[in-house]
């Protein structure tokens, strides 16, 4: 398999092994699509210079089309106009590049790790956290006894009511009463004074 093929002139010379592609010129079985893209080959980086706009990108787009001609040299049939299609692989690589360039960004260098989001909570976070959990804990406390059980019952367990009126011998209605006092009251308690 090709990794990379290098041109030197207008030969292609060596794979990323380092040895020759082909050994010899006699082993090219597809003569056609070599002289195709040779013949192409600088209106070829002019077409791809002129999307990319970057003389190393637009070499490595060069290479990249020869490569995925020759891989596809059988499928091809060697039939009709061999440049155009050349041309046409050609820009369709720069296009995909660019449109890969535009959708993830590279950022180079230190100065751009401050746009890249850490999952993890602040301290900061994590102490609000933790006191909003306090706090909710106390209201929770706070509760009527039998208010508290169907929270917890319903919240903790993940109890129905009727699962919770057979529990604690009383109606699915009273369980439900019993519910709603218990939310309002920790809805009137979580919420900043300023906002109630």
């Amino acid at each position: 398999m090709i990794k990379k093929i290098i041109f030197i002139g207008s030969a292609v010379l060596l794979r990323a092994d380092g040895r020759c592609y082909p050994e010899t010129m006699q082993q090219i079985d597809s003569p056609d699509l070599l002289d195709a893209f040779l013949n192409v080959k600088s209106k070829l980086a002019a077409a791809i210079y002129h999307r990319v706009r970057c003389h190393a990108t637009t070499f490595d787009l060069v290479q990249d089309t020869f490569l995925r001609l020759w891989e596809r040299r059988k499928l091809l049939g060697l039939t009709g106009d061999l440049c155009g299609y050349v041309i046409i692989t050609g820009r369709n690589l720069a296009i995909d590049h660019e449109r890969r360039k535009r959708i993830a960004p590279v950022f180079t260098g230190i100065e751009h790790l401050a746009f890249v989001a850490d999952p993890s909570p602040t301290q900061e976070t994590c102490m609000i956290g933790r006191q909003e959990l306090e706090r909710l804990q106390m209201l929770v406390d706070a509760l009527p006894p039998r208010c508290r059980d169907v929270f917890l019952l319903s919240r903790i367990e993940g109890l129905t009511f009727v699962e919770i009126g057979q529990r604690l011998h009383i109606s699915p209605k009273t369980a439900f009463g019993h519910m709603v006092t218990a939310l309002e009251k920790l809805k009137t308690g979580m919420t900043p004074p300023g906002e109630r």
